[in-house]
């Protein structure tokens, strides 16, 4: 109990540092407003030549499905840079005696930054979407709890599969190709750009198998075509991945530490 409470404080300063910063957060999202932007003239040209509906989806439920793959890609933090300068520099060295472990303290961290973030930006991101198409189509509030829950557990994948790659700093001296190839996947076969339902029938198949999709492509995807059974089935597979890039991070953690503290630093 007072271990939850430790990473809970964190948590709550997190959150309070950055509520002082509120208005900031908004007014850093033009880029928000400037990528939906040229997202609603690409697909509107698109849309004009291929008919109303694409993958199943109409031009209104394209928009607000991409209004939630830039939610959950936006409301990232940048926690993982400083693990990956923590790492290089040796200063993890340091933080190994604190009454803490590392990896539940930054997720702790993450915690506060990403609830205020994931505010803003869905602020941001619902007046887009009015302004741009109006309402979603066929949206029913019922189904908004379970695909909040589903775009936070996104986030928190998105979390662990980059402090998975800020660990690697361990082994390799330089990692920043990790992290470059990683969002190039999460914007490709995550379907951050479009619906994998537009790829071919064999990458299709690939990529809604891959974690990249249960980042941006399944929250985005319940968001825009809501049912309980792809929500019970995606969300349990989320939650299967998010146990797997825990579990992970802090078995890399470890290992890490053991061979900083055997070669002495």
């Amino acid at each position: 109990m007072q271990r939850i409470r430790k990473y809970s404080e964190v948590t709550k300063i997190t959150m309070s540092n950055s509520l002082v910063y509120f208005w900031n957060f908004l007014s850093k999202n033009i880029f928000f407003v400037f990528i939906m932007f040229v997202y609603l003239m690409l697909w509107k040209n698109i849309y004009s030549s291929k008919g109303d509906t694409i993958g199943g989806l109409s031009l209104n439920a394209m928009i607000w499905y991409l209004v939630v793959t830039e939610l959950v890609t936006l409301s990232r933090t940048n926690i993982h840079v400083q693990v990956n300068e923590d790492v290089k520099s040796g200063n993890i060295a340091y933080l190994l005696n604190k009454p803490y472990n590392y990896v539940i303290y930054c997720f702790s961290y993450f915690l506060g930054e990403v609830g205020i973030k994931l505010l803003t930006n869905g602020i941001i991101g619902i007046t887009i979407g009015l302004v741009y198409v109006g309402t979603l189509d066929n949206f029913n509030f019922v189904h908004l709890p379970f695909i909040i829950l589903s775009i936070i557990v996104g986030c928190f994948i998105h979390f662990f599969i980059y402090m998975i790659l800020a660990l690697t700093s361990f082994w390799f001296e330089e990692n920043n190709a990790f992290f470059w190839i990683y969002s190039k996947l999460v914007f490709t076969l995550g379907g951050m750009l479009m619906p994998i339902e537009l790829f071919p029938h064999w990458l299709k198949s690939l990529a809604q198998y891959l974690p990249f999709a249960y980042v941006t492509y399944v929250p985005a995807r319940l968001a825009v075509d809501f049912s309980y059974v792809n929500f019970y089935k995606q969300f349990s597979i989320q939650i299967l991945y998010l146990i797997v890039f825990f579990i992970t991070a802090m078995i890399l953690y470890r290992k890490g530490t053991r061979n900083l503290n055997v070669n002495g630093g």
